[in-house]
């Protein structure tokens, strides 16, 4: 016990005796010196916390500044796709235009809608689509007004029967001659209230007429075209629009007109009354509601590069004249 007692005494600082008492001054220098050493560890400390917040400013300074680069480079990466498909797209339509002149060399076109191939090499992750449909296989819609504004009565008919046969309500037909007759007499109930009063110009613009929602649009719009003289291709035209053709013509009738052109395409017009039961009805429509020929296409160019899409769309008629062009 006594042993431990000096050993614990031998770690106390000697302090001189002054007046019977140890001094505590001579303790002074020892104190300071174990506080200067606790602030140089705060001070450590410190820095070292400094030390870290500026790493993590400039770690996130290089992140943004990265990604900065990133959304660049990929923005332009983008732009220069975009360009490159559409000039692509436009090249298909100079392609279309090419093909049509090969068409103008035959008598009859029996195929509704073609898809060119496009053999070109246009680099990887890059290809072209062009496809072409025949707007004489489809009932014009334009054609129920006369230029001078007065209606087309049997067009006019036509096209309530092709309604009729889409399960529409027949009545819609009024409603469109409203809309593009130049006169204000309604038809049907207020369909004059804001109709164009001229012909369409797009397919698309049936959808401001109110009558018409999104339904019946799709419904009808792969049978009608606003193009053309209003004759159809017998050999192309599919089943509602063949029906439309005469008040007189049944479905039946309809369906032998595609049996027929299936084996024997119609070469001239005068053809029609060769199919059984058209002997009459072909009489009447020949020379002002058949032709045996596409005259007017509609060309679509699909170019895609690194999943960037270009569409141009156009319609044409036999010369290469363009009717409508529309890019997206």
């Amino acid at each position: 016990m006594r042993a431990r007692k000096n050993k614990l005494l031998s770690c106390t600082p000697s302090l001189p005796k002054r007046g019977g008492k140890r001094c505590v001054i001579n303790l002074l220098p020892r104190l300071f010196n174990c506080t200067d050493r606790n602030t140089l560890c705060s001070q450590r400390g410190s820095a070292l916390i400094i030390t870290l917040l500026l790493i993590t400013v400039l770690v996130g300074l290089t992140v943004d500044f990265v990604y900065e680069v990133y959304i660049d480079t990929s923005s332009f990466s983008n732009w220069s796709n975009a360009q490159k498909a559409s000039l692509m797209a436009r090249s298909g339509q100079t392609l279309s235009s090419l093909f049509l002149k090969e068409v103008n060399k035959v008598s009859h076109t029996t195929e509704n809608g073609i898809e060119l191939p496009v053999e070109r090499d246009f680099g990887p992750n890059a290809f072209l689509l062009i496809k072409l449909e025949d707007e004489n296989s489809k009932f014009n819609l334009n054609g129920i007004i006369y230029q001078n504004g007065m209606a087309n009565d049997e067009e006019l008919l036509s096209l309530k029967k092709l309604l009729e046969y889409l399960n529409i309500n027949p009545t819609l037909g009024d409603v469109i001659a409203d809309w593009i007759d130049p006169d204000n007499e309604p038809r049907e109930g207020g369909s004059e209230g804001n109709s164009k009063n001229s012909f369409l110009w797009s397919i698309d613009e049936l959808r401001l007429i109110e009558e018409i929602d999104d339904e019946i649009y799709k419904k009808i719009t792969p049978y009608i075209t606003i193009y053309g003289n209003s004759r159809i291709n017998v050999n192309t035209a599919p089943l509602p629009v063949l029906v439309s053709m005469s008040d007189d013509m049944t479905e039946e009738l309809a369906q032998r007109i595609i049996d027929y052109r299936i084996s024997t395409p119609f070469e001239d017009e005068s053809h029609i009354v060769r199919v059984s039961g058209l002997e009459s009805i072909g009489q009447r429509l020949q020379g002002k509601k058949v032709t045996v020929k596409a005259e007017i296409f509609r060309v679509t160019a699909t170019a895609m590069v690194n999943e960037i899409k270009r569409i141009i769309e156009s319609v044409m008629d036999n010369s290469m004249k363009i009717l409508y062009w529309k890019e997206q």
